[in-house]
């Protein structure tokens, strides 16, 4: 990354514009990544691919979430997509590589990290998001550090957390038979009473050998069906016969807005105010995948997130002092191989051999 053609912040456009889109003559240069964008987003610098909140040099820099922290708003971060992916990462974590998901999720939950290791950071005071399930006993990607187990979260670390045993937050996970939404609000209800933070672990198994984990994957027709994208991989919890997750991995978690309303109950007890950042990640997921139908599912996924952020405030009646900022933090390609097929196909005409 070249901080000179590309300029250092958002605002400044350096001295080759053609650098940001991969096209300089200068130097090669690949697209941005998430982790830079959402660093840009969060921090106003631009930087390097895969680091979260470090500038040019590699230095650390803070996202906005942590001086709004130390004057006294409580922060949030939710998320369809894992707890410490990049976006959710960059509203508060440091690190220079963006995989190192387990010690991301340290800064987010305010234990010490190795880019905190002497004086952790405060944690955030609701974390919302998936990876639940994601077990691996082998990550190279995060280093010495990585302990075997659930990619994202050390079980130790989950432990530490719990108020049952010290900790500050109050723990909410996927479990077998019980309804996700439901869990989720009563866990909200029960922070709220007794004061504490909010943490929720939720998810789905992504395909097999990726340790993935989201919320499952909405369709376009507003069920979860998923039709299969370039990649020709589903998930095992999805019902090889009828292409619809089971009924369990639906019930058992909560939709994006269930998080983003239990968020708000919870952030809310603050008479300061909060900072609250919601994404719906799994946009990114279906475009990288060429998979329109999950693609257009989780643009209405966000659309009732972004509705019951509005309706909330109105419910509340806080416009007055309520700002709602919808963005991106990066763009994304997403190719038709036969975009005409889809046309045929609104006409009531085959589709055969569209994706």
């Amino acid at each position: 990354f070249d901080w000179r053609l590309a300029g250092a912040e958002p605002w400044t456009p350096g001295q080759d514009l053609a650098y940001l889109i991969s096209k300089s003559e200068q130097r090669k240069q690949a697209y941005t990544d998430s982790a830079a964008s959402a660093t840009s987003m969060t921090a106003g610098v631009k930087s390097y691919n895969d680091a979260i909140n470090v500038d040019w040099q590699g230095k650390q820099v803070e996202p906005i979430a942590r001086p709004l922290q130390r004057q006294g708003y409580s922060i949030g971060v939710v998320t369809s997509v894992p707890i410490s992916h990049a976006t959710p990462a960059a509203a508060y974590a440091n690190n220079v590589t963006r995989d190192d998901y387990q010690d991301l999720t340290r800064d987010l939950l305010g234990l010490p990290s190795v880019a905190h290791p002497d004086e952790p950071l405060p944690g955030v005071d609701v974390l919302l998001g998936t990876g639940w399930g994601a077990e691996s006993m082998i990550d190279a990607a995060q280093g010495e550090n990585f302990v075997p187990g659930n990619k994202y979260l050390a079980k130790a670390d989950r432990e530490q957390v719990d108020w049952q045993h010290g900790g500050k937050y109050e723990v909410i996970e996927r479990t077998a038979g019980v309804r996700g939404a439901t869990a989720l609000a009563e866990a909200a209800q029960a922070a709220k009473q007794n004061q504490r933070r909010l943490f929720g672990f939720f998810g789905v198994s992504g395909p097999a050998g990726s340790a993935a984990s989201h919320l499952p994957f909405r369709t376009a027709d507003g069920g979860f069906n998923p039709a299969p994208g370039v990649s020709s991989k589903t998930d095992p919890d999805v019902d090889p016969r009828t292409g619809a997750y089971l009924e369990a991995n639906v019930s058992e978690n909560p939709t994006l807005a269930d998080m983003a309303t239990a968020a708000l109950d919870v952030l809310a007890t603050n008479p300061k105010g909060f900072w609250l950042m919601i994404e719906a990640g799994d946009v990114d997921w279906a475009n990288h995948d060429d998979n329109v139908d999950n693609s257009i599912g989780a643009v209405c996924s966000g659309d009732d997130a972004f509705r019951a952020v509005t309706q909330w405030a109105e419910k509340n009646g806080c416009w007055d002092e309520t700002v709602v900022i919808v963005t991106a933090d990066h763009g994304h390609l997403l190719v038709l191989d036969e975009p005409e097929a889809i046309a045929a196909a609104g006409r009531g005409s085959p589709a055969s051999g569209a994706r």
